[in-house]
């Protein structure tokens, strides 16, 4: 008798382990089930955000930041463009500025919308809202840059050039070799109020742009989650051409292919900026947190923010259906 309920207990005990394993199995299956629906589910939505329905997918523009690796993205954009077939203008006048009038507004918008789709444009200009003028929007792009390693590099660019030309040609001899921290230590305007500014690619051709101030960072936001399909950073430019490749394969497909080609290589060289110097941290925290840069970084950490949500989304989503242009 006391061997029976041993035996009892004993197999009660085993039935209860294999209930409770089989209920947590059960329970795992669940969960993941239900993390792969709303990983899927996250990942629709972003894209349902993403691609509106209103986007002209049949055109991009690259309205390019100076200095945050734009030559590069020029030559690899030529190159996808005779590899996936779809034609590229990048178009350069001397002198030109990246503010545009109301009527120049209106004729690149005229321009962009009479040319045979497929088609990527690529200038230094301020973004222009196509909306204001009852136009759909083209899908919108961009590559920036750390504001202070963009900053140190129009610096020595503006005095040294790089091997195709430029620099020089306004400073006095006293300044010309003046490094970025010596500036700093002195006060100088250049280093006190920076001229070069990414804000304004993003904020658009509002005379406030330009003001260097909170509107300006606020509206550059709003309108990169509004209109810009993607925005990535130099810093992870193989990141932002996978993430391109997965969002717009019309155009950028294989794009990472060209990324460490010799030709690319060789234009990296060419546009290396010369005899850039090392700036101390005390002076980089000096451009962070002392000057208009402070803005900059701010828009900076919200663009990687993003990015690497749009990542984590598109490249680690199980079965994340990312071709949804044209579904939503």
């Amino acid at each position: 008798m006391c061997f029976r309920r041993r035996y009892m207990r004993r197999k009660l005990l085993y039935g209860s382990i294999a209930l409770l394993f089989m209920g947590v199995i059960s329970l795992t299956s669940r969960l993941l089930a239900k993390n792969a629906h709303e990983e899927n589910h996250l990942a629709y939505s972003f894209m349902k955000i993403q691609f509106k329905k209103d986007y002209d997918d049949r055109y991009v523009v690259f309205n390019r930041v100076p200095k945050c690796g734009s030559i590069t993205m020029t030559t690899i954009c030529y190159r996808l463009g005779a590899v996936n077939g779809f034609r590229v203008e990048s178009p350069f006048a001397e002198g030109e500025t990246p503010q545009k009038s109301l009527s120049e507004q209106k004729e690149f918008i005229r321009h962009i919308n009479s040319q045979d789709p497929p088609f990527l444009y690529i200038r230094h200009q301020y973004f222009i809202d196509f909306e204001r003028y009852g136009q759909k929007q083209p899908i919108y792009i961009n590559i920036i840059r750390d504001p202070v390693a963009r900053f140190e590099s129009f610096y020595y660019f503006s005095r040294y050039g790089n091997i195709r030309g430029g620099g020089g040609s306004k400073f006095d001899n006293e300044r010309i070799h003046e490094t970025v921290d010596e500036c700093v230590a002195k006060r100088r305007n250049e280093c006190t109020k920076p001229y070069w500014q990414v804000i304004p690619y993003f904020c658009g051709q509002d005379p406030g742009c330009l003001t260097r101030s909170r509107w300006a960072l606020e509206q550059a936001k709003k309108n990169i989650e509004k209109h810009y399909v993607f925005v990535g950073t130099l810093e992870y430019l193989d990141d932002s051409l996978e993430i391109l490749d997965r969002l717009l394969p019309t155009f950028f497909k294989n794009g990472n292919a060209f990324i460490h080609s010799q030709q690319s290589e060789k234009i990296r060289n060419e546009t290396y900026t010369r005899n850039k110097k090392k700036t101390s941290e005390k002076a980089k925290q000096f451009l962070r947190l002392e000057t208009s840069l402070s803005l900059e970084y701010e828009l900076y950490e919200f663009v990687r923010n993003r990015m690497f949500s749009m990542k984590q989304i598109l490249l680690s989503a199980s079965n994340a259906n990312v071709d949804l242009l044209r579904a939503i």
